[in-house]
């Protein structure tokens, strides 16, 4: 319903006073409305809620772009949701001074916080916290293991990631129970989403409107997360990676329609009978050759016969100009801009045309450079918008492990020579493995010929020259065995 409120404006250094209506919905009555394409609210003759101006972008709407969601951009997509979906994420509690020992969490290693205080996106949890623990028993993760009675949670992030490949956006909608606590994660599809914006600052978008053509339901923004890749001109909605790529995702579809016409021949036959100039064949004589050519070479199975011709007819084959066979080349193009697009290394989609050691490289650099920003963009969404909900949820927060693989070998000689030193026990690198601790396991295992520096008796004055003797060769003995080793 509209209200009359009074209104203060400043323009071209005049100070006006007035009154506006403005619409005040209460929450649970009243009917919302999607706006208009030309509702401009606050902002007045800009064009920050639609696409721009002047874009030449084909395809900007979200049932375009899943109408797009094949060839080498549904390979490409589908890879980093497969790769998103294997990550694991975990809930931690930020603990304050005095915050009581409870039997729901655990310990961290020196690694997993290590990882923890890495990461920028934390920082309003830990910069504040004395101490911090996994949770290992919560709604939340009740609640992350079954999303809803459709899907699970790696059905739900696979979702959640091809949607976001796709249309740049994905919103989960919370369903509270009668605590207003979430228990289940539905995924609102976007193209059925219409935003509703709000007129001031302060409610920037008070929500969606769902609309699949069956069903009109409003979602308040608080019942809602919204997942999207920042947009340059659309301060709502996310923009899509195929906004970006159309040129070549156009071009590939294009190829591919080629390839389907030359298939089908593009009525141009593949081989022509040429008979001499002086042949006169009558319209009988011409139906039957012509049946008995298809009946004994068209077909797949009968490739590779010979034709026995008389009265001097002649077969030319008709072949593809290297022209025409260049769109192989520009297929392999458009599949490389559309992977880059993806963050795809084409190793990774072509691992016949690689060596082990440099797909190892590919699969590193795609999981530090692709993976790992979509995980941080998903956890800090929860962590704003998710967590807050449940009971001490400020102090609740979530991380994905670390996703990028380390150096194996690296790792290897690390550890051994940690043993070898004694600067660590087996039972601390077992605890880096996350491998149970092993009885004898605690005090450092250390060569016999390695002591402490000046930790050795110095000699006794009245030594005979045997036993100063036999104190050199073990000496010796221990050095050639260090070296030689």
């Amino acid at each position: 319903m509209k209200l009359p409120m009074p209104s203060v404006s400043l323009k071209n250094n005049t100070l006006s006073l007035g009154v506006r209506p403005v619409d005040v919905r209460v929450k649970g009555f009243g009917k919302w409305k999607p706006p208009k394409a030309t509702d401009e609210t606050i902002w007045e003759n800009t064009d920050t809620w639609g696409e721009g101006v002047g874009s030449s972008v084909v395809i900007r709407d979200a049932r375009s772009q899943i109408q797009h969601n094949r060839n080498y951009v549904y390979v490409c997509n589908d890879y980093n949701a497969r790769s998103v979906s294997r990550q694991r994420l975990r809930l931690y509690i930020a603990k304050g001074p005095g915050a009581a020992v409870s039997r729901n969490t655990k310990l961290l290693t020196r690694e997993q916080k290590q990882w923890l205080y890495k990461n920028e996106g934390l920082d309003p949890w830990l910069t504040k916290a004395v101490d911090v623990e996994e949770v290992i028993d919560h709604p939340f993760k009740v609640m992350m293991r079954h999303m809803n009675p459709m899907m699970n949670q790696a059905d739900t992030w696979m979702l959640t990631e091809k949607f976001m490949g796709i249309t740049g956006n994905c919103v989960w909608w919370k369903r509270k129970n009668a605590l207003g606590v979430p228990y289940q994660i539905w995924i609102l599809e976007t193209q059925f989403l219409t935003p509703v914006l709000g007129e001031n600052i302060d409610e920037f978008v008070l929500g969606f409107v769902y609309d699949n053509g069956k069903n009109r339901v409003p979602f308040d923004m608080e019942d809602l997360v919204h997942h999207k890749y920042p947009s340059l001109t659309n301060k709502v909605m996310g923009m899509s990676p195929i906004e970006a790529m159309s040129d070549p995702i156009s071009v590939n579809e294009s190829i591919y329609k080629y390839e389907r016409a030359s298939f089908q021949n593009m009525a141009r036959p593949d081989i022509i009978i040429s008979l001499d100039k002086d042949a006169d064949l009558g319209p009988t004589e011409f139906k039957r050759i012509k049946k008995e050519f298809k009946a004994a070479f068209e077909g797949v199975s009968k490739t590779g016969k010979a034709a026995m011709l008389e009265g001097g007819a002649k077969i030319e084959r008709v072949s593809m100009s290297p022209r025409e066979l260049s769109h192989l080349e520009g297929r392999r193009m458009t599949m490389e801009e559309i992977a880059n697009g993806y963050g795809v290394p084409r190793s990774l989609l072509s691992p016949d045309k690689s060596n082990l050691a440099n797909a190892r490289i590919a699969f590193a650099q795609y999981m530090r450079d692709t993976i790992d920003p979509k995980l941080k963009v998903y956890e800090q969404k929860i962590n704003e918008q998710l967590l807050p909900d449940y009971k001490g949820g400020e102090n609740l927060f979530v991380a994905f492990d670390n996703c990028v693989p380390e150096n194996v070998e690296f790792l290897l000689k690390e550890k051994e020579s940690h043993l070898k030193t004694g600067y660590s026990s087996v039972n601390i690198e077992r605890a880096k493995a996350g491998e149970d601790e092993v009885p004898w396991g605690d005090v450092p295992i250390m060569p016999g010929t390695m002591i402490p520096l000046g930790s050795m008796p110095p000699p006794r004055k009245d030594m005979n020259d045997e036993e100063l003797q036999e104190i050199a060769q073990k000496v010796a003995k221990a050095m050639v065995e260090e070296i030689y080793k």
